[in-house]
């Protein structure tokens, strides 16, 4: 043993541990500083090079910021408005107060005079109550008795109680003879907004797919009259 290990002497089995771990302990730190090394500079290539890449995605899937931005439709006039809602209680028989509240966050009633003042004929039917707005139900009276005018009346109505709007023309062509399609086709949905906010799911006291301000089990329970829904 002393040919093969000439040191051996003078140690014992505790300093022959420790010599024989401080050996094998260097190349070991060395092996593990230089991988670290490797691995924090691959990271650091990695994540430039992610970056870099991510940036040019970025910029390629963003599109250009268009010439003229669309500028936001204008909120009508509020004596208007007021007046569109009074001959819309009247059509529609909800209240006034339940189809535009004092507190009104979702404020749709404004998409509603938007879609219908587009129309030609809406200057003529907002005249009629303009001219006796104490008596809105006397205007619905005229607005749907008069052959202008009531499909501009229907129109309005549909979009309150189903959040479509069916073009004044369209439901007029219903009224003429020859075949017909059905069910009719509604022009558009006014918005995101209408499509949950239509009176015809209060009215049926049940909600749209995939939306509802009803508690769970509701329906365990008997409905409630239906004056608790459109009148104040």
């Amino acid at each position: 043993m002393r040919g093969r290990f000439p040191c051996m002497g003078g140690l014992n089995d505790s300093s022959f541990r420790f010599q024989s771990a401080s050996r094998r302990q260097a190349p070991e730190d060395i092996v593990t500083d230089l991988t670290r090394r490797r691995m924090l500079g691959v990271a650091a290539a990695t994540a430039t090079g992610a970056v870099t890449s991510l940036s040019a995605s970025v910029e390629a899937a963003t599109p250009a910021a268009p010439a003229t931005p669309p500028s936001p439709s204008p909120l009508p006039d509020p004596a208007d408005l007021s007046l569109f809602v009074a001959l819309s209680s009247a059509l529609t028989g909800i209240a006034a107060a339940k189809l535009a509240p004092t507190v009104d966050p979702i404020q749709v009633k404004n998409e509603y005079f938007a879609t219908a003042s587009a129309d030609p004929a809406f200057p003529a039917l907002l005249q009629i109550i303009r001219s006796d707005p104490s008596n809105p139900a006397a205007a619905a009276n005229k607005v749907m008795n008069d052959p202008k005018l009531k499909y501009l009346g229907r129109s309005i109505i549909l979009a309150w109680y189903l959040g479509v709007w069916y073009a004044p023309k369209t439901l007029e062509s219903y009224n003429a003879p020859g075949d017909q399609v059905f069910p009719v086709p509604p022009e558009k949905v006014v918005s995101p907004t209408s499509y949950t906010q239509g009176w015809t799911w209060r009215v049926a006291q049940a909600h749209p797919m995939g939306y509802s301000e009803l508690r769970y089990g509701y329906w365990a329970n008997d409905p409630l009259p239906l004056d608790d829904y459109i009148k104040v």
